[in-house]
């Protein structure tokens, strides 16, 4: 490549934004993997496992609480009616929040849940309103560019939080010091885009029109529609794995399992989400203009591709030395499960930043039936082998062996889909 083409590629826009928010994440996630030895170290695997499924809870809550219209804001022409679709992801929100609330208090005053204590209802509920500030305003800056605002609180969350679980650790706080320090890191986290919120409600609210609202609801009616039960179908299925690992196994296997899939996705935390954040802006603008989407697919898809080789490559063969060498010797376990994952979780680092493709080219329902294939591939072994083979420990590998590699088939056959959508697109441009 000639010294004039790599110049042109580092002053590209695109360029300029992957490194800002690239730069964000690389911070945040470095925070977080540099203490994760430490931690490891004063937490347990069950402390772990139930930090865990609170992040499961909250995200699973945050991800349809909007009805996913906040990722419909980059997708309309004006700024005003980007606004729309914004104010009106914070209502639907508002009303998806209390009547959470109402089910978690009848859970607590039923004695229907009694695996946890009230305090982890109330977080939960706390927890999920900070994702969504953080998911609505992430993704009206993305529409307009701001791609710092993104980066500065992803460093905020990641340096809070992880301070206070160290800290919290000396006063032996255990899971609720766990989960109270990923709270106290979402809320500050979430206050830049909350002060945000005011500063866009003034500068358009003389824009608000019930009536443009509705129109704009309508138009965009394939994301609670489709995208929803797509969205609703992931993370309802991880959130199903982690109740059927906390029921059959226990806590600690979840631990685990979970800081075994944390790590293998440390490349897309790292580089696949700053991509697929600009590839959804990008390929969105291409779209609109009646461009072909097809050439950022292919550099995006060969430079996942070449990223991705060395690190799932040792981690398949050297997983639980390096766990247990980094983690400490209660981690060499989730180090067995990392080599057994990481074939799937390679192919799934390829994929993931570019699965809104189907939002933009109007293919929700084929990545839905997809989506639902993929979720029965993870669910079905862990919900039938200890039910007939029992719960023990070789029975959950044998479970995970057979979900990662039927899992990694399916995603090396879903990324021929997507570009053949891509591409059959690209002609009709």
């Amino acid at each position: 490549m000639s010294f004039d083409r790599i110049s042109a590629i580092t002053k590209s826009d695109f360029f300029k934004s992957f490194t800002v928010l690239m730069s964000g994440t690389v911070i945040a996630q470095a925070i977080s993997y540099l203490i994760a030895p430490i931690l490891t170290r004063l937490y347990t695997t069950s402390e772990m496992g139930e930090l865990a499924f609170y992040m499961r809870v909250i995200g699973f809550i945050s991800a349809i609480a909007t009805l996913r219209y906040e990722a419909a804001l980059p997708l309309p022409k004006n700024d005003s009616h980007s606004f729309l679709l914004y104010r009106l992801a914070y209502l639907i929100s508002l009303v998806i929040l209390v009547i959470v609330a109402v089910v978690f208090c009848f859970l607590i005053l039923s004695g229907v849940s009694t695996h946890f204590s009230w305090w982890f209802y109330l977080f939960s509920i706390l927890g999920t309103a900070c994702v969504i500030i953080v998911n609505v305003g992430t993704s009206w800056s993305v529409r307009m560019g701001e791609y710092p605002i993104i980066s500065r609180n992803k460093i905020t969350n990641s340096l809070v939080a992880n301070l206070l679980k160290w800290l919290f650790a000396f006063f032996h706080l255990s899971a609720f010091g766990l989960i109270l320090a990923s709270l106290i890191g979402s809320i500050v986290s979430s206050l830049e885009f909350a002060f945000n919120f005011k500063r866009i409600h003034k500068k358009f609210n003389a824009l608000r029109s019930k009536k443009k609202t509705l129109v704009l609801m309508r138009e965009h009616k394939e994301f609670p529609t489709i995208n929803l039960p797509h969205v609703f179908v992931d993370n309802g299925r991880d959130m199903l794995i982690a109740t059927l690992i906390f029921t059959y196994y226990s806590q600690s296997i979840y631990g685990s399992f979970n800081h075994s899939y944390t790590m293998l996705r440390i490349p897309l935390t790292l580089v696949g989400v700053s991509l697929g954040q600009i590839f959804y802006n990008k390929a969105s603008e291409l779209y609109n203009q009646g461009k072909s989407i097809l050439p950022i697919l292919k550099k995006m898809l060969l430079l996942l591709s070449v990223l991705s080789i060395a690190p799932f490559s040792i981690l398949f063969f050297y997983g639980a030395p390096i766990f247990e060498f980094v983690f400490g010797r209660e981690w060499r376990l989730s180090g067995s499960y990392s080599e057994t994952m990481s074939i799937w979780l390679m192919f799934n680092f390829i994929l993931s930043p570019i699965t809104a493709l189907p939002l933009i080219l109007g293919k929700q329902k084929i990545a839905f039936f997809m989506g639902i294939i993929s979720s029965l591939i993870q669910v079905i072994p862990f919900l039938i082998l200890p039910m007939r083979y029992g719960n023990y420990q070789e029975v959950f590998l044998w479970s995970l062996q057979i979900v990662s590699y039927t899992q990694a088939a399916w995603l090396v056959f879903t990324l021929f889909v997507f570009y053949y959508l891509a591409k059959k697109a690209s002609v009709k441009k």
